[in-house]
């Protein structure tokens, strides 16, 4: 259980309440994760959590699209925080915020061999495709080139304007709202939970 320690209450874009004792709703996770930005604003341009999410799933088979669009939407709290500064203390309190995210759209958790292959076959990478071309260049000297995540980028970087990830009523929240449905309705009957 989320424990709050007094720190108040989390409003999100939509004025729900997300922390604690809530989670964030789809229009809540679109608009965030649009205008979140990877890498600490330290990328070669500003590319969107959102897109990263784009790219996650384009690698990804149908029935691991909606854990690659859900895996990075405690980022909605949290924010997009690089790895070297991320205590385990956050990385737990991520994981707990992501299970409060599935549960609030009725899906099961993720299983291990499920979020193993979202994050080989789709989050790294997407990330080894954006250290060679929208991401920190410096990361070259450590990760090799991942041309099929490059030219996904790449497609995203001329198909979206930043208006389109800023506004919220932009092309890239309703295309993430979009994609969102769906990938529920590709998901195994057995990941559903009944209302």
């Amino acid at each position: 259980m989320i424990e709050n320690n007094g720190r108040g209450v989390l409003y999100t874009y939509s004025g729900k309440i997300a922390y604690p004792g809530g989670a964030p709703s789809l229009l809540d996770w679109a608009v965030s994760l649009s205008r979140e930005g990877r890498y600490a604003g330290a990328g070669q341009r500003w590319w969107g959590v959102a897109l990263h999410t784009f790219v996650v799933c384009d690698l990804l088979p149908p029935e691991l699209q909606l854990d690659g669009l859900m895996h990075d939407t405690p980022e909605t709290i949290t924010g997009d925080t690089p790895k070297p500064a991320k205590t385990k203390e956050i990385e737990e309190f991520e994981e707990e915020l992501l299970r409060v995210n599935y549960a609030s759209i009725n899906v099961t958790f993720p299983d291990a061999e499920t979020r193993t292959k979202v994050k080989a076959d789709g989050d790294r990478k997407a990330f080894r495709g954006e250290i060679y071309t929208v991401g920190n260049h410096a990361l070259k000297e450590f990760y090799e080139r991942c041309p099929e995540a490059e030219d996904r980028i790449m497609h995203y970087v001329r198909e979206y304007s930043y208006a389109d990830m800023l506004e919220a009523s932009g092309r890239v929240p309703l295309e993430f709202m979009r994609r969102f449905y769906v990938y529920k309705d590709q998901l195994p009957h057995s990941r559903l939970i009944s209302k």
